[in-house]
């Protein structure tokens, strides 16, 4: 009697497993269909945008998105770019034409990477076997951040960083042109410009990189790029405040650190601009 049950229930829990795997494969046609709607017009290898393709040539290979580590990683959807860009609203861009993902499309894709990131099964080919074993991950928001940076309030102020960077920028570089010209020239006059717009460029930058950390949580960009580019932004203000401070009276000194200063804002927006606009941004027209 034990073995007919045993027998029994086994089948009952093969069935349970095929059922819960064709379900999965299930999901990944779906989000596979979701894509290829939604996404090919940026990304795909016939699209005019290299930044889209930089790092995601084509919406319609499921199976080579999955693979690309940059974009997905099994069973965390926080740690997969493609389910950030969309959950933060970065994907697909608002010129593009394309609406933004709807919470049930968000979920259908956040699921499926949860369950492993399966590919849809096909005629040809076996079931896919099972993707990795993790335990569930705090999709949205909260996975990305926690606590009061989250708050929608914060995340608003957060979109000030891009209107203000600027503002910082040109005053460090314009002093270390004041600061030039007036050790050419020996004119007091671009001398108190140059003490002006370093005042101005080193306490402005304070905000303006606060503000930057803050968007950083709220972005689907990370990775080196971006731990480069808040660091050489923070190192900026650093250096900022330093040359303002030690910089009185030492005319040597402070050109000497208006160089470094100007370095550190050139390399901060650079990557800046690379991670907004892709490296090839400015590439020459061939």
């Amino acid at each position: 009697m034990i073995a007919p049950c045993a027998v029994a229930l086994l089948g009952l829990l093969g069935t349970s497993s095929i059922r819960e795997l064709q379900e999965t494969q299930d999901r990944g046609a779906a989000v596979a269909d979701l894509l290829a709607a939604r996404c090919t017009r940026c990304h795909s290898p016939g699209s005019d945008t290299p930044k889209a393709t930089r790092h995601w040539a084509d919406a319609r290979d499921l199976a080579g998105t999955v693979q690309n580590e940059d974009l997905i990683v099994a069973g965390e959807p926080d740690r997969s770019n493609l389910y950030l860009a969309v959950s933060f609203e970065d994907m697909p861009p608002p010129d593009s034409g394309v609406a933004p993902l709807s919470d049930n499309e968000k979920a259908l894709i956040a699921d499926w990477i949860r369950e492993g990131a399966r590919l849809p099964a096909t005629p040809e080919a076996e079931p896919v076997s099972a993707g990795l074993e993790a335990e569930p991950a705090i999709a949205g928001a909260e996975a990305h951040g926690r606590g009061w940076m989250q708050h929608p309030l914060v995340r608003w102020v957060s979109h000030f960083h891009p209107m203000i960077v600027h503002f910082p920028v040109a005053l460090l570089v314009s002093s270390l042109i004041a600061e030039v010209l007036a050790r050419r020239s020996n004119s007091s006059g671009l001398r108190a410009a140059a003490s002006f717009c370093l005042a101005l460029g080193a306490l402005s930058a304070v905000p303006s990189a606060a503000l930057g950390w803050l968007l950083a949580e709220h972005t689907s960009h990370h990775g080196r790029e971006l731990f480069l580019h808040r660091w050489l932004g923070t190192a900026t203000v650093v250096v900022s405040l330093v040359t303002l401070w030690l910089g009185r009276g030492r005319p040597g000194l402070r050109l000497a650190l208006l160089l470094v200063v100007a370095g550190l804002v050139s390399a901060t927006g650079h990557l800046g601009a690379t991670m907004s606009y892709g490296a090839d941004w400015l590439q020459w027209p061939r």
